[in-house]
């Protein structure tokens, strides 16, 4: 793979060959930088960022061009059957709000305009981060957004399927409103609640699927990273009482069937409160839900647990093995712990290692690794 250009490396070209690549460098470097722009290229949207002019320097608009600041990151990803060039490009201009500028996004793939949708699974990659935790302890919002990534990434059509239901979660909610302004009527919502039974079943059923595969996979590499006998599994929590895991026929009967029970609820709140929009992903370690009872030494285990099992279905669906993408996260472990996390990490054809302190490296993998240094946003061969 081959990167090119991103954030505050303003000009920037890496060849990243196939095994091991160990980043080091201080932090606040842009170390967390170089991972982020090869996740976008996955996800086709910053794992970190809200908003797309979080991602640009604000310095580039002092050389504006046409009125214009430009930035991209870029990769061409090359496998046994094809060779692809894959862009997402940055255009921004001065504003009056409050970052001073706005800025735009553009994809292009092997040099032709296309949306983001087009992009997203062209390069698989899974991310390790500090930031992980939030799938513990975070809101479940984060949780639906790391399945939704998941799937995404290996089927296009659940990605659409997604946007589907939530154009019409957003038009129902904006009928519920008027309904209890008294300018609609109820029966009005009967169009809308069946496209949302009807996309949300769909996804209801593939997050099922996912999250048992997590699960099963999980479990004996939380086992084996741990040192524990402590049991780790995952558990899909649907807003609707779905009577069949698997069946989406049935589980859009459920839907139905709550969403119309819940329907003078939703009209006093003006919110939709069935559907996979509120659902949940909910890790147990020995039937304890994580979110209350883990610590953090428990849940950095389980989250390590969780991305190699999401790396295996992956591999498993897509039949290509993913990009790994390990942030800074060595350091936090304990030698025993290290050695296995990067045993298994090794087992992937391409991995890229960010530290702050190379020490925590261990050295069978060091030996092997092509090494890069980050000294001030500038990466250079390591000496």
């Amino acid at each position: 793979m081959s990167l090119s250009n991103f954030r505050n490396f303003a000009s920037l070209e890496l060849d990243l060959p196939p095994g091991p690549t160990i980043v080091q460098g201080s932090n606040g470097h842009g170390k967390s930088n170089l991972l982020e722009a090869v996740y976008s290229l996955a996800i086709a949207k910053s794992s970190r960022a809200a908003l797309e002019r979080d991602l640009v320097n604000k310095a580039s608009l002092e050389n504006l061009i046409d009125g214009f600041s430009y930035a991209m990151v870029g990769a061409t990803v090359l496998s046994k059957e094809s060779s692809e060039r894959l862009e997402i490009h940055y255009r921004s201009q001065p504003s009056d709000n409050e970052d001073g500028f706005t800025t735009q996004k553009f994809i292009r793939i092997d040099g032709i305009p296309k949306r983001s949708s087009d992009l997203v699974g062209r390069l698989n990659a899974v991310l390790f981060s500090v930031e992980d935790l939030e799938l513990v302890f975070g809101r479940p919002s984060t949780r639906r957004r790391y399945l939704d990534i998941l799937l995404s990434q290996m089927d296009r059509k659940y990605l659409r399927t997604l946007q589907q239901y939530q154009r019409a979660t957003t038009q129902r909610n904006h009928l519920l409103r008027s309904i209890r302004e008294g300018l609609s009527v109820p029966s009005e919502l009967e169009f809308w609640d069946d496209q949302i039974s009807n996309t949300g079943s769909t996804i209801t059923a593939e997050r099922v699927k996912a999250v048992r595969s997590l699960s099963e996979n999980s479990r004996p590499l939380h086992s084996e990273i741990s040192g524990t006998n402590e049991k780790m599994c995952c558990k899909y929590i649907s807003s609707s009482d779905i009577q069949s895991e698997d069946e989406p026929s049935l589980i859009e009967k459920s839907i139905a069937s709550a969403i119309r029970n819940a329907r003078n609820r939703d009209i006093a709140q003006g919110s939709t409160s069935i559907g996979p929009h509120r659902d949940d992903m909910k890790i147990m370690i020995e039937e304890t839900n994580a979110e209350r009872f883990a610590s953090r030494g428990q849940a950095r285990t389980a989250i390590l647990a969780l991305k190699f099992a999401e790396a295996r279905f992956l591999k498993d669906k897509r039949g290509s093995e993913p990009v790994l993408l390990l942030d800074d996260l060595l350091s936090e472990l304990d030698l025993v712990r290290r050695e296995k996390v990067i045993r298994h990490t090794a087992e992937y054809e391409q991995c890229i290692v960010t530290t702050a302190e190379i020490n925590s490296v261990p050295g069978t993998f060091l030996k092997e690794a092509n090494e890069l240094e980050v000294i001030e946003n500038t990466i250079r061969p390591s000496i």
